[in-house]
């Protein structure tokens, strides 16, 4: 799995006891991403990191603690991309292309895919998974902000906004669940592709050409 760390923020990186709560986190997302929330223990947590159960319950409360705390890293990971965005002085396509450039790249880490695989439909208690919700709600709501803003600016085709952005995030969500470091494609460069099919297609031109 990719490494989480350069995306969290330097002081929870530095802080002697932020360092080691951020060991914690990125063992259990990478294990919650590779076996589902239900199937890790904390046990499984403090075999993979050579520690005590007491040890992590020093740092967090219990199983659905670190879960939460997990997807909150890669909430706030996709609202810095958002502020981001929202710096650009640019059209709503190119404010699309550097957001969805930005989620590829956090669903390529173990937070973005815990929050993404944690998060499927009959994963987790009804409940969890909505307070798991919560936190991308927002996002989608300003994807359909972007979208709109770019059929009123005329670089993007007139299309119902919710619609694209279903299906902009069940494209990009599933990156979560196959991208793999060694596989040859940066992040990033999945997103252009990604971006690329969703502005041009996939069908060729079938009329014949004009004499």
């Amino acid at each position: 799995m990719a490494d989480p760390t350069p995306l969290v923020p330097r002081t929870a990186r530095e802080d002697p006891r932020g360092a080691k709560r951020l060991a914690i986190l990125s063992a259990a997302a990478r294990i919650f991403a590779e076996r589902g929330y239900h199937n890790t223990s904390v046990a499984d947590v403090a075999e993979a990191l050579k520690v005590s159960k007491p040890f992590l319950y020093y740092y967090l409360k219990n199983k659905e603690d670190i879960l939460l705390e997990c997807s909150g890293i890669a909430t706030v990971q996709l609202h810095a991309v958002l502020e981001e965005v929202r710096l650009l002085q640019g059209d709503g396509w190119e404010k699309l292309r550097l957001l969805f450039r930005g989620y590829a790249r956090v669903m390529s880490t173990d937070f973005g895919m815990c929050l993404i695989r944690s998060t499927a439909a009959g994963s987790l208690p009804p409940e969890l998974r909505a307070r798991l919700f919560a936190g991308r709600r927002r996002l989608n709501s300003e994807v359909e902000r972007i979208v709109a803003e770019g059929i009123a600016d005329g670089s993007i085709r007139s299309l119902h906004p919710r619609f694209a952005t279903f299906a902009l995030f069940g494209a990009f969500n599933g990156i979560a669940t196959w991208y793999r470091p060694d596989g040859g494609m940066s992040p990033e460069a999945i997103a252009d592709s990604y971006l690329d099919l969703f502005a041009r297609g996939m069908r060729r031109d079938a009329r014949p050409e004009r004499a």
